[in-house]
């Protein structure tokens, strides 16, 4: 079995194919069994492909299918390849055979083993599984709640219809060789017949495949042609007096057939394009009229193949992509009439004819084709040539195969197919970072947490969410669709970052059962994502336990003002013990950080939040005065909206104070006291009385709409007394086009250039506050401008595209080190 044929022939990956309509073979039905599943559960998908060793016709297929589900994870028999781009960085889990003695030149050789190695690799965490396969990878193990769609690009070729041929050519029809290769594919037909029962559904990338897959497991498929890429491809109409074929040169695509054909006939002109073993068999035949390039890049390929005035084919081949690039190019097609290329070239009896096919692979039959095609040249138009070709694009692939899935999956009735974006090298996606464990230690939806969702939503098919306290946080995780676990936080939750005791008794039991059910988790992911403070404390010693590496998304200013003591001396404990890497919200958090820890510089990296648009786009068509009386807000007033927690160090006094000055506002706070701070909601509200503000002061407690909230207000204001490490309400202004006013310290003189895009003003300055506010409802082009550059400064800084693929670069990068 070790002959070159065997090796580099037998087991060829199909060529690359296109994309068709569904065709009327019965095909993927959905088990009844699975009609329980929930629509919004989070299904997990396990894409499986034979081996990755080179950038053919199957693995085209698999980059569309990726393209269908880039949350999928990869599995392969072997990972050979040099140029990933096509697997959009995915990481791929592979099978013994990859760590065997010279596997990357001689893996063909580990046939035997290939049944045994695709049923080692471990798929049961999955929901549906989608398996590419040309040779074993249908064969993977599934259970009963499992879906297994398999695209079949064909059944093992050399065990079944052509074993008798491959074995002529590999010399291997008598002696003892012989008799082990036929044994070996006995082997081979019995392990193929019994795996095909575990498949619920076939795809096959022809009907010529499907009449296969019937003869060969008594199973019907749908057909879904393979993807072309016909965009790289321009129609020529200006065709020059030569013929082309284009192959690898093995034996079954008969290219010496088409050659010694055309030195039959001196007077036309035949160019030759690909190289391979019958190479020189190919040249001892040809004449002068036959020119053979050899192998050629694709933009010498694509130039042949648009001039020529037609493309010759003489393989019977499943698919046979070279026949609808040809087409592509607007350049018909005299090609065997067997196979593939009966589904993908409109013969002559056909209204719109794009080639024309020969009966028998001998050179009589090419001559008299040839010839003929002189005569019916004039009816075989370039338009429709490519017309024709456009059937089997890669979006229409991505369209059919979406469907087909989507179809049998009862929990992904609701989906839809995502958008396709080119892969661009070093953006992380989904599916190309590590296993992560984020840790949150709130339940409710502050800032922290808002941010945090947008990296699940992300990221989800890579992520676990640990809280240690349950609320209105994890009902928004659970509809985004992730896995989420709540620990009991006990006594802990009494502890505040502004200081008090240390945790003791039962609060110190309380830590230790935290830190051992998070190591627990820890040990199946690459990398802890701690999003708090007090996650961060349990992270970084779950990290220690499970030997696995820490991130702390920082998004405090790490001083004095905001923690107390010992706060602060248990933050620098664990940067010393347990941190591996910081990424902060902004300049200023990432600098009192180093200054407090003495943290090394090059483990800092600021990423700015990142704020989603849509839900303040949505609204754009919505009349202000409908959002105010659904808000039960006046009218007609100037609004002035707070958005924030209630606490003293957010200001929301300083606002009242301003209210006081201002007579002609109303102010509009958005917002709860979360942390233990109800003494400053109960003098916010005292404040109100005593000034008589009742009628010009709103609490709006708690709200979910943020974006309604703040498109139903005139200005929004940010007041925080302390420097902020970020400012995400002064973003979500910004995209809610209002004005914003907010305090001149910490993070946000990083998003705020005065009287450009915002307005600054002192911390806990009230007078300074009534008069910007003033100066802006007097105004307009100066709201205008503030409105306009604002909205600018959010899409274009504070994206949540490149929020997430900063962090997700991060969380790669650590995890690789």
């Amino acid at each position: 079995m070790n002959q070159d044929v065997l090796e580099k022939d037998l087991l060829r990956p199909p060529t690359r194919s296109a994309l068709d309509e569904l065709t009327s073979v019965p095909g993927v039905q959905p088990a009844p069994r699975r009609h329980a599943q929930r629509a919004s559960k989070n299904v997990r998908i396990a894409i499986v492909h034979d081996w990755l060793v080179t950038y053919a016709g199957a693995e085209k297929v698999l980059e569309q299918i990726i393209a269908c589900f880039p949350d999928a994870d990869l599995f392969s028999l072997v990972d050979f390849l040099d140029d990933r781009s096509f697997l959009r960085g995915k990481p791929v889990t592979t099978s013994f055979i990859q760590k065997l003695p010279l596997a990357r030149s001689k893996y063909r050789s580990y046939l035997p083993l290939m049944p045994l190695a695709i049923e080692q690799l471990d798929v049961s965490a999955y929901d549906v599984v989608i398996s590419s396969s040309h040779a074993v990878a249908k064969g993977i193990l599934t259970g009963p709640d499992q879906v297994h769609i398999s695209y079949v690009h064909s059944p093992i070729r050399y065990a079944w219809d052509l074993q008798h041929q491959y074995l002529q050519q590999s010399k291997l029809t008598n002696g003892p060789k012989s008799a082990l290769a036929r044994l070996i594919l006995h082997y081979m037909r019995n392990w193929d017949i019994r795996t095909s029962n575990s498949v619920d559904g076939f795809v096959a990338n022809s009907a010529f495949i499907a009449r296969r897959i019937r003869k060969v497991y008594q199973r019907d498929a749908q057909v879904i042609f393979p993807p072309v890429d016909v965009d790289a491809f321009t129609l020529c109409t200006n065709k020059e007096d030569f013929y082309l074929t284009a192959s690898r040169m093995v034996p079954y695509k008969k290219i010496d057939l088409i050659v010694e054909a055309f030195a039959q006939m001196p007077e036309r002109r035949l160019v030759v394009i690909g190289d391979g073993p019958e190479m020189a068999k190919v040249r001892a035949k040809a004449g002068p009229n036959v020119e053979i390039m050899g192998y050629q890049p694709f933009e010498v390929l694509k130039d042949r193949m648009s001039r020529a005035k037609a493309f010759v084919f003489a393989a019977e081949e499943d698919f046979g992509i070279s026949v609808v690039e040809a087409q592509a190019c607007g350049t018909p097609v005299i090609a065997y009439g067997k196979g593939g290329a009966l589904e993908t070239v409109r013969d002559l009896s056909e209204p719109k004819p794009t080639g024309m096919f020969f009966d028998e692979q001998d050179t009589d039959s090419i001559i008299a084709a040839v010839n003929r095609f002189d005569e019916v040249a004039h009816r075989l138009l370039p338009e429709n040539c490519r017309g024709n070709a456009e059937r089997f694009s890669a979006a229409h692939f991505r369209e059919r195969f979406f469907s087909l899935v989507r179809a049998s999956v009862p929990a992904l009735r609701t989906a839809t197919l995502p958008a396709y974006t080119p892969y661009r090298p070093g953006a992380p996606s989904a599916a190309n970072v590590p296993r992560i464990l984020a840790v949150d230690q709130s339940g409710v939806l502050g800032g922290a947490e808002l941010s945090l969702l947008e990296i699940v939503k992300a990221l989800r098919s890579r992520i676990e969410v640990v809280l240690f306290d349950d609320g209105p946080f994890n009902t928004a995780l659970a509809k985004a669709g992730v896995e989420v676990t709540v620990l009991d936080a006990g006594a802990l939750k009494n502890v505040r970052k502004q200081g008090g005791s240390l945790p003791k008794g039962q609060a110190l039991k309380g830590l230790i059962s935290l830190v051992r059910a998070t190591a627990r988790r820890a040990r199946k992911v690459d990398v802890i994502y701690a999003n708090t403070q007090r996650a961060m404390v349990i992270g970084a010693v779950a990290g220690k336990l499970a030997r696995r590496p820490v991130v702390w998304h920082l998004r405090d200013i790490v001083s004095a003002e905001h923690f107390g003591g010992k706060q602060l001396a248990i933050i620098k404990w664990c940067a010393r013990l347990g941190l591996t890497h910081v990424i902060a919200n902004s300049a200023a958090s990432a600098q009192a950080f180093a200054k407090l820890t003495q943290f090394d510089s090059g483990r800092i990296d600021v990423v700015f939040n990142g704020i989603a648009a849509e839900p303040f786009d949505a609204l754009r068509a919505v009349p202000q005065a409908v959002l105010r009386e659904r808000l039960n807000l006046p009218r007609d007033a100037f609004l002035v909206g707070s958005f924030s927690r209630l606490a003293r160090w957010k200001g929301q006094h300083v606002l009242l104070e301003a209210m006081v000055l201002n007579p002609q506002m109303h102010a509009v706070l958005v917002g709860a006291a979360l942390f233990g701070e109800d003494q400053y909601e109960s003098e916010l509200r005292s404040f109100v009385a005593a000034h008589e503000l009742g009628g010009r002061v709103h609490f709006l407690g708690f709200q979910h709409d943020i974006a309604a909230c703040m498109c139903a207000v005139d200005a929004v204001v940010h007041t925080s007394i302390t420097p902020e490490p970020f400012g995400r309400v002064i973003v979500e202004g910004m995209l809610a086009q209002r004005p914003v006013v907010a305090s001149r310290a910490g993070g946000v003189l990083e998003i705020i250039d005065d009287y450009q895009n915002g307005v600054l003003c002192t911390p806990g300055d009230a007078h300074a506050l009534a008069d910007t506010l003033a100066e802006l409802r007097s105004n307009g082009d100066l709201r205008e401008k503030l409105v306009k550059n604002g909205y600018r400064t959010a899409q274009e800084r504070f994206g949540t595209r490149s929020y997430v693929d900063g962090v997700a670069q991060i969380l790669t990068g650590v995890a690789a080190r």
